[in-house]
């Protein structure tokens, strides 16, 4: 049921009416098992403790079954389906780098108003990655790409036709990257 973003133990422990600890084995265990994984923010060792990870499900069709399971699929509501498109490229992305070592890392950028995801050929290269449904707006990207000195962003939108590059904007359909 969470909304794109991360998430803390503590919120989850409470909306669960469990202890942290307990939250932090469950999300480890799932995570070993790669039914979900983990995608953490940008920076040191302060910003990993500080700020929430983000936890997708390998598959984008289980986070859509189980929220129809849950009575919380609507076809028509574009913050699911939002979800769920950002669930599709982040496993993706999980996928090639466990299989194919590329990106070599996957963060998020933690600052307000930044990309979906930061991808990582090697330590100082990263390529901002924005996620959307019908979106064409690109201020958040061309944001994440001055504030991280990137050469170019990825945008991932159902609002494209076809794969483009504009300055230093590649644009790819939604349906076109579903079949990488």
């Amino acid at each position: 049921m969470q909304k794109p973003g991360g998430t803390s133990d503590s919120k989850l422990a409470e909306r669960l009416k469990a202890s942290p600890t307990l939250i932090r084995t469950i999300l480890n265990i799932l995570e070993k098992t790669q039914l979900i994984f983990s995608v953490k923010p940008y920076g040191g060792p302060g910003k990993m403790i500080r700020k929430p990870w983000k936890y997708y499900f390998l598959s984008p069709s289980i986070n859509a079954a189980l929220n129809y399971k849950l009575g919380n699929y609507d076809p028509v509501n574009r913050e699911i389906l939002g979800g769920l498109a950002e669930n599709l490229v982040a496993s993706t992305f999980f996928r090639w780098k466990e299989t194919h070592n590329i990106p070599l890392n996957i963060s998020y950028p933690t600052e307000k108003g930044g990309a979906d995801f930061l991808l990582f050929r090697n330590l100082d290269d990263s390529i901002p990655v924005e996620v959307g449904l019908n979106k064409k707006k690109t201020g958040q990207l061309k944001k994440s790409i001055r504030n991280y000195g990137s050469s170019y962003g990825i945008f991932i939108s159902n609002g494209f036709s076809k794969i483009d590059k504009k300055n230093n904007i590649i644009t790819i359909p939604l349906t076109t990257f579903s079949f990488l």
